[in-house]
């Protein structure tokens, strides 16, 4: 993961990372689809739901499993989730297009904290 896609494992870490790319199929979808459908990646069965009997939307599928979001409070877990998707999405384009490892962290780093 670390030479396949450098940014997007810092961000993420290298299990979660090659998680979305498994679900996805390739870095190419990745890079293309918009943070909004990354927040939900994985959560299919609670989308379905929510689209059938009108239950509650998903904030969040596979990036549950990322510390930021897991280890925060409840009411934060979907504002901070909106900013990792937004981070992993920006991630795998430069990972895609350029393969330059950027210093990405510091931005996530400065979003999540005015959050909290």
């Amino acid at each position: 993961m670390n030479e396949f896609a450098p940014n997007l494992t810092e961000i993420t870490g290298s299990v979660i990372g090659a998680k979305l790319i498994y679900e996805l199929g390739s870095l190419k979808k990745l890079a293309m689809i918009p943070s909004s459908r990354i927040q939900i990646i994985g959560s299919k069965k609670s989308l379905f739901k929510h689209l059938k009997h009108n239950n509650f939307s998903p904030k969040h599928g596979i990036i549950y499993n990322h510390p930021l979001i897991s280890s925060s409070k409840k009411e934060k877990r979907g504002k901070i989730s909106k900013v990792l998707s937004f981070i992993i999405s920006i991630a795998s384009k430069i990972d895609y297009y350029s393969k330059k490892k950027k210093n990405i962290k510091t931005l996530l780093i400065k979003k999540i904290e005015k959050i909290k």
